[in-house]
């Protein structure tokens, strides 16, 4: 059987950091997988682009243009409007970012093609070591949205500072550090790290926290559920649709005005919106509850890693060209 067609038109740059960084890995990655089951070739009739909407200035003349986005935000900013009803279709990560591009474009025209977690990012059991601390675990690009401010907050007044029990883990990126840096219980990752290197703190950490003001999907809250490690997060967004209190810890959330910072843009303009702020205190008590009864939160952990099973690239991948196929077969 022959395969189909498709377009591929976006390549980044491989220095690409903080939400640019996730782009590029989603790009390549769902490339990679698609590339077994289908025939990439420019002159195809369907064209996958992958890419914040600040990118996508001009349509691909003569190609159905499939634009795969997302934004974090409830509104979208005009030039990101101008932008999006420039595409055919629309493909987005989760169910909660096609509801927002629904108020923008046609609801029969957008679908939803999850991300995938990588086959090495395999469960691992944990147990609590008399010997180390209770380490929690947060990744995350060095902006507000993916809710540091809030985490600062809690480790400050939620009794964990200087802790002997208990120590924070912090990898980020974009703050040119080269080294791990500690300060009391609270440890500093600013490095470059491959793969391997970075499953490997999700294997050694405890607890992975991500109290996020918004996920288009929230692929680091995925990979942390795939080993096993019991998750807290906030109860919003992207993540909803894998992520609950049966599998991990949601954090309560009030909705107000906000900010979400142009991915592209170098003068870092920002957009108001409505976002979700996760509340300290109760992200106080999921955090102690974790530690206090690891055993549930092991079961939790273990029940995560069952559903991110069917969170892979392969069906992510599959979802994708049977969507252009459908829509080759109609033209």
């Amino acid at each position: 059987m022959n395969k189909i067609k498709i377009c591929w038109g976006t390549r980044y740059n491989p220095a690409f950091i903080g939400n640019a960084y996730g782009y590029r890995i989603h790009n390549e990655t769902l490339l990679k997988y698609v590339s077994q089951i289908a025939d990439i070739s420019n002159e195809a009739e369907d064209v996958i682009i992958i890419c914040s909407l600040e990118f996508y200035n001009k349509k691909i003349e003569g190609k159905r243009n499939w634009l795969f986005t997302m934004f974090e935000g409830t509104t979208l900013p005009d030039i990101y409007v101008e932008s999006l009803r420039k595409a055919d279709f629309l493909l987005t990560p989760s169910t909660w970012v096609k509801q927002l591009f629904e108020k923008y474009f046609d609801s029969d025209k957008i679908f939803v093609v999850p991300h995938g977690v990588e086959k090495d990012f395999f469960y691992r059991r944990r147990r609590i070591s008399s010997n180390t601390p209770f380490r929690f675990f947060y990744e995350g690009a060095a902006n507000p949205r993916k809710g540091y401010e809030e985490l600062i907050y809690a480790w400050k007044y939620g009794g964990f500072v200087d802790s002997p029990r208990v120590e924070l883990y912090v990898k980020t990126t974009g703050i040119k550090k080269s080294e791990v840096e500690k300060k009391g219980n609270v440890i500093l990752d600013g490095r470059n790290l491959d793969r391997k290197e970075l499953i490997n703190l999700y294997h050694k950490a405890h607890c992975f926290i991500l109290p996020t003001r918004g996920e288009g999907f929230g692929l680091t809250l995925a990979q942390a559920m795939a080993t096993g490690l019991p998750c807290i997060a906030t109860d919003y967004s992207g993540v909803k649709d894998f992520f609950d209190d049966i599998v991990g810890y949601p954090v309560k959330y009030k909705m107000g005005k906000g900010e979400v910072t142009f991915v592209g843009d170098a003068k870092q303009e920002k957009h108001e919106t409505e976002i979700a702020f996760p509340l300290v205190e109760d992200l106080i008590v999921q955090m102690i509850n974790v530690v206090k009864d690891y055993k549930s939160a092991l079961k939790k952990g273990r029940l995560a890693s069952i559903r991110m099973r069917s969170f892979n690239w392969n069906n992510s991948a599959k979802i994708l060209v049977d969507l252009v196929k459908e829509k080759q077969c109609r033209s």
